[in-house]
């Protein structure tokens, strides 16, 4: 049941960014969305699903001190489950920052450990924008573990996708023990010119259950 409204409320999503991108613009399209907006906005849209769904449901914002950066973790609660939200805007894409993507996710494990509930889940969020750099074309293929169906579609607007020789979910697998079985990844800006996806700049998704 949460699996369901949780996919759901990451559907939903891509409506939310779509209006909070138009609000903030031009600072979202330069910079992407900082981890805290990010984090605090699915938040709110998943206690509002919870809530259409007939579910009680709270949302608190958990402390983060990791190189002093602002809040990007939250705890869902709900009576049918805990969703715990944790998200990176992946500013460069590259192993640095995958590496302090992944601390982070050290870090949220080592302290809540005490408050984690078996059949808890775990949304991973992140959000990129592309460049020539190397490691930025691997991000996409790093984070689902394959390239999209319409890559040339991508290559048209210069982004050139490439694959990565690591994994997310190995490395999740690896040093956490947690096996993603939802991952998914959007693009919910559009041009205001033409209302065209801009793909250039992604959404990434990951759902692993905590046990």
């Amino acid at each position: 049941m949460l699996l369901d409204v949780l996919i759901q409320s990451v559907n939903e999503f891509q409506a939310d960014c779509m209006k909070l991108c138009q609000k903030n613009y031009p600072t979202i399209h330069n910079k992407g969305m900082s981890q805290h907006h990010l984090s605090l906005a699915f938040s709110r849209r998943l206690s509002r699903t919870l809530i259409e769904f007939g579910h009680n449901c709270e949302y608190v914002a958990l402390d983060s001190d990791i190189d002093s950066a602002p809040t990007h973790c939250y705890r869902v609660t709900s009576d049918v489950g805990t969703v715990w939200v944790l998200t990176s805007h992946l500013v460069t894409g590259g192993n640095n920052c995958r590496q302090k993507f992944l601390q982070a996710v050290n870090h949220w494990q080592e302290e809540y450990s005490f408050a984690i509930q078996p059949n808890d889940l775990l949304l991973l969020v992140g959000d990129h924008w592309f460049s020539r750099n190397r490691q930025s074309r691997e991000i996409l293929y790093w984070w689902t573990g394959q390239l999209p169906d319409d890559v040339e579609k991508y290559q048209i607007q210069g982004v050139k996708l490439s694959e990565s020789e690591t994994l997310l979910s190995h490395l999740l697998e690896k040093y956490f023990s947690l096996s993603p079985y939802f991952v998914k990844c959007t693009h919910p800006l559009k041009r205001s010119t033409d209302n065209q996806t801009v793909l250039k700049y992604v959404q990434l998704y990951c759902v692993a259950q905590l046990s």
